[in-house]
């Protein structure tokens, strides 16, 4: 398997399945309701809905990065409400999925010699960093949503 291909499928796979650490980002959210998907166990905690959005906008950025787009991190986007309402998650999980969508396809697109190589002179970052890097990221936030799946369970109890 070419590497390319290899760093497509091993981002998809994170998403959709999951890895050696866990299931992905698919199963973590499968079966939330309305109701876990806000809840807020302590006030600075971020809820379901919020972490599934937050992954959105990094996907997004790794997309626009490795497109060779201009990009700069913006706080208002990287942790945003999500409001309470049916119409308000089912977009959340639209969204998250569709911004997976376009890193998938920003991946395929990089050439393949320049996967090793830094993104830009001023950086060390190369495009197989960033695609490690942000199924590493779902990682960490699918962990999070089980860990919020079960307090939600265990306050029902």
């Amino acid at each position: 398997m070419r590497l390319q291909s290899w760093i497509v499928d091993h981002c998809d796979r994170t998403f959709r399945k999951g890895n050696w650490a866990g299931p992905g980002v698919l199963p973590a959210l499968r079966g939330v309701p309305l109701a876990v998907a806000h809840r807020r166990p302590h006030p600075q905690q971020h809820t379901i809905a919020e972490i599934a959005l937050h992954m959105a906008y990094w996907k997004d950025a790794v997309a626009a990065v490795l497109r060779g787009q201009p990009w700069s991190f913006d706080k208002t986007l990287n942790w945003r409400a999500v409001p309470s309402t049916k119409r308000g998650w089912t977009s959340t999980r639209t969204a998250l999925r569709k911004a997976h969508t376009r890193l998938l396809s920003s991946l395929r697109r990089v050439p393949p010699a320049r996967l090793l190589r830094p993104l830009t002179p001023q950086s060390s970052r190369k495009a197989i960093d960033l695609a490690i890097d942000i199924a590493t990221h779902d990682s960490y936030h699918v962990a999070q949503i089980f860990v919020l799946r079960r307090l939600s369970k265990a306050r029902t109890k």
